[in-house]
């Protein structure tokens, strides 16, 4: 379906386009170069070159920024694939539930044993004071 409304639409550009030049044959003079250079040549000439000046330039402009897109795509896909190694070495450790022995002791207490919780508890109030 698409592809018929494609060439429907061609079909319609070309002829308007075949309608265009020939009903505008008459010879304009253009100076491109401030009367340096002057060249006698058909309206629809002259129309239809510049529509297709314009194309290309809109064609470089597009082509540039997809250019920096796909860059842009690619640095990121590189920084999921580092975050998805990271997550996965994240995964892999694992919390031990065997208490862990405290060997230096500044406050003068015994010797004791705690647990994550309890290491991890200890260390934000430490933090805090």
């Amino acid at each position: 379906m698409i592809r018929i409304f494609k060439l429907v639409i061609q079909a319609v550009f070309i002829g308007y386009l075949i309608i265009f030049s020939v009903s505008n044959v008459e010879t304009v003079t253009f100076k491109p170069l401030m009367n340096i250079a002057a060249y006698n040549i058909p309206l629809f000439l002259l129309v239809i070159i510049t529509l297709f000046i314009g194309i290309v330039i809109g064609a470089l402009a597009v082509w540039g920024e997809s250019l920096s897109l796909k860059s842009r795509i690619k640095k990121l896909n590189k920084e999921i694939k580092t975050d998805q190694q990271e997550i996965e070495r994240l995964q892999k450790l694992t919390i031990s539930n065997e208490p862990v022995k405290q060997e230096n002791n500044t406050e003068g207490e015994i010797n004791k044993t705690e647990t994550p919780a309890e290491n991890a508890q200890n260390d934000i109030k430490d933090a805090l004071r």
